[in-house]
């Protein structure tokens, strides 16, 4: 409150110690410095009030400015040693790297973006962990985008090269549409494309012959002598799908089972679910099932044990992409691996080639082998009749 004394107006005298008022800001500061109850000391509420900069962290880890960098970077021009010393400082001084001036200075993000259909699929998870490896080993970040499936996801997604939001990108697609073609013939940055691609694309790729894939499973599942084998296939309008069922139908023929039986569903356990169970309504004869992925085929193994299906003395069942669930699964799941870890690193080292001109081609293509995996779900002891 203030006081009127002779007609004028006086403040209410400070405590001792304290002058308003400059004492005000004194006041604020012992006040902001206590969190929940403790104290802090001056020289921790200094770090979090003031922003340190990279000479103050070379200058406490007893190195030049270049080598800070360098060592944040996780450049292997650092020793282990140093670098390890540089982080202490850095965290320390609760330093962060301004890596939006220095994308200015520079005109590169030292970013790379991932552009994946589902961010829940085991694949596309370990595909992620295998570009981040190697685009971290390079001084690169990843930003990861899921379109789930969305073609526009994926258009919008390139349009981010053209903002210089990311410098390259690496990006799945299942669906290689008309506007996300013409999309990638006008990228405005280096693009690395894992999967299938139209010819009139020139953009590095990694394909994976899932084809030959589809005809190591069929060859498989003859040789335990099933005869009357389906297809449970990804959505039709796919390119995976499209690819996976001339496979199917090519290994039929050239078995002399000349039937083919598929339907149609989600890449996913509730599709394999759902589809398995419709496969069977029309065709309760069968005795081998083909996924086109392993989440579609432990779908489809649990609609079998509740339709009282043995597998696989009734049905074997194989699937495809060889996920790690498919060996905690009961049984064990027979599988195709596409090497989708391997596929992942090759695209990565494509796309920071092209970034860094460490790239003499003018477009690389790279096609991988599939590889068999047997387990306890297609391999039955003895001879069938």
């Amino acid at each position: 409150m203030r006081e009127v004394k002779d007609g004028l107006t006086v403040r209410p005298s400070a405590p001792a110690g304290l002058d308003f008022p400059r004492s005000i800001p004194l006041l604020l500061k012992r006040f902001k410095n206590k969190v929940s109850g403790v104290e802090m000391t001056s020289e921790v509420s200094d770090a979090f009030a003031k922003k340190a900069t990279i000479h103050e962290v070379a200058r406490r880890a007893g190195v030049s400015i270049g080598t800070v960098s360098l060592a944040l970077n996780g450049s292997t021009r650092c020793s282990p040693v140093t670098a390890r010393r540089v982080r202490e400082a850095a965290e320390a001084l609760n330093y962060l790297p301004n890596h939006a001036a220095r994308s200015l200075r520079s005109q590169s993000t030292e970013t790379i973006a991932l552009v994946i259909p589902d961010i829940g699929n085991p694949v596309y998870v370990a595909m992620a962990r295998a570009v981040q490896e190697v685009v971290k080993s390079r001084g690169y970040h990843l930003s990861l985008i899921s379109t789930d499936g969305h073609v526009q996801e994926e258009v919008h997604a390139l349009g981010t090269l053209s903002q210089r939001r990311v410098d390259g990108m690496i990006l799945c697609s299942l669906r290689m549409t008309e506007p996300l073609v013409a999309a990638l013939k006008s990228a405005p940055g280096p693009v690395a494309v894992i999967g299938a691609l139209a010819e009139v694309i020139r953009t590095d790729n990694v394909q994976v012959n899932s084809e030959y894939g589809v005809a190591l499973a069929i060859d498989h599942l003859v040789e335990q002598r099933r005869r009357r084998i389906a297809f449970l296939n990804g959505p039709a309008d796919t390119v995976p799908a499209t690819i996976r069922g001339r496979g199917y139908t090519e290994a039929l023929r050239r078995h002399g089972l000349d039937r083919p039986r598929t339907c149609h569903a989600e890449y996913s356990v509730a599709g394999g679910h759902q589809a398995a169970g419709t496969l069977l309504d029309e065709h309760p004869d069968l005795d081998a099932l083909f996924c086109a992925n392993d989440l579609m085929a432990i779908g489809a193994m649990k609609r079998l044990r509740e339709l009282g299906r043995r597998v696989p003395d009734d049905v074997a069942v194989v699937g495809m992409d060889d996920i790690p669930e498919g060996l905690i699964c009961t049984p064990t799941l027979s599988t195709v691996s596409l090497l989708a870890t391997e596929r992942a690193r090759i695209a990565a080292t494509m796309l920071l080639d092209r970034l860094t001109g460490g790239s003499e081609h003018d477009v690389q293509s790279v096609m991988v082998a599939p590889t068999l995996i047997v387990r306890e779900s297609s391999r039955v002891a003895g001879k069938r009749p």
